[in-house]
């Protein structure tokens, strides 16, 4: 069964491959990292959920069918921490993100969306009820939202594909 971008609903599986594909780049991008940068990298990972943030996706899961994927995502993967890569993108654990909630007019929808995160320069990441993903237009949440992707799944590839070009070329991400 697709999703409503038509993506296939994440599943363990994907996430573990998601989660293996971006280890491995970011492990590549520590290779060699002080001698092209002039400091040594900070603790780039992907880390696995906590007890709490299995509870917390749990959670996640009943309030609106669109965050499906978002439970699903939080139940395989904890916070993930990408500071060296392009301006850097820091993903929050679900026992954090369950509480940090925004109004997404742009969205529409009575629940609030989800905030799972944000770049080094403070733009914010969130999940709208209806599984969309969405940027802010500022570092604050005052400033509007944009969507970006149609799904968590797009969102997160777009991530993925960031730690390969910024491995392969220094250049930012494309988030």
């Amino acid at each position: 069964m697709r999703d409503s971008s038509g993506s296939l609903p994440m599943t363990a599986a994907s996430l573990a491959r998601w989660r293996a594909e971006v280890s491995a780049a970011l492990a590549a991008v520590a290779v060699g990292f002080a001698e092209k940068y002039g400091y040594d990298p900070g603790e780039d990972a992907v880390h696995p959920p906590e007890p709490a943030d299995r509870v917390a996706a749990g959670r996640i899961a009943t309030e609106a069918p669109g965050f499906a994927d978002l439970a699903a995502y939080y139940g395989e993967i904890g916070a993930v921490n990408m500071g060296d890569i392009g301006n850097g993108y820091f993903l929050h654990p679900a026992s954090r993100a369950i509480d940090e909630r925004v109004p997404l007019p742009e969205a529409g929808g009575a629940v609030p969306a989800v905030l799972i995160g944000s770049d080094g320069g403070g733009i914010l990441y969130a999940v709208a009820p209806d599984g969309t993903v969405w940027r802010s237009r500022t570092a604050s949440e005052e400033g509007g939202f944009d969507r970006i992707t149609d799904g968590l799944a797009e969102f997160l590839d777009l991530l993925r594909r960031s730690v390969h070009r910024f491995h392969e070329s220094g250049q930012p991400g494309f988030v």
